[in-house]
C-alpha cells in the first residue's frame, strides 16, 4: 500500500453528488482516489482521497467551493488526515485482492460416452 502524506474524507449525500465531486477533485488537483462506501443504498456516500498534504487541502477547499448548492444541501463533512496512521490507512483503504493466475471453468463436465 502506498503511503501518503495525508488523506481526505468526503462525505455526501447522494451517489450522483458524490461522482460530481470526485471528478471535480480529480480534474482539479493532484490526487489519488482511494476508496469509497456508500450506506443507505447510496444516499450518503464517503470518498477517500490521498496525495501530498497541499494538494489533499486543496481537493477539500475545492468541494466545499464546487457550488452553493451542493455545499449547503449535500455535502456533510470534509475533513483532512495528516501522516495517517497504519492502522487508519487498512480501516479505509481496502487491499485488492491479487489475481491467481488460475481459471474457474463454470461449464459442466462433459460425460463420456
Amino acid at each position: 500500500m502506498t503511503n501518503y502524506e495525508a488523506i481526505g474524507l468526503i462525505e455526501v449525500k447522494y451517489f450522483t453528488i458524490a461522482s460530481q465531486l470526485l471528478d471535480a477533485v480529480c480534474k482539479g488537483t493532484n490526487v489519488t482516489f482511494l476508496s469509497s462506501e456508500n450506506y443507505l443504498g447510496g444516499r450518503l456516500v464517503t470518498l477517500v482521497i490521498g496525495g501530498g498534504i497541499s494538494d489533499v487541502k486543496g481537493a477539500l477547499e475545492l468541494v466545499k467551493n464546487v457550488s452553493p448548492e451542493i455545499t449547503s444541501s449535500y455535502l456533510k463533512g470534509a475533513i483532512l488526515i495528516t501522516n495517517p496512521a497504519k492502522e487508519i490507512m487498512d480501516y479505509l483503504v481496502w487491499k485488492k485482492e491479487e489475481p491467481t493466475g488460475e481459471t474457474l471453468n463454470l461449464k459442466e463436465d462433459e460425460e463420456d460416452e
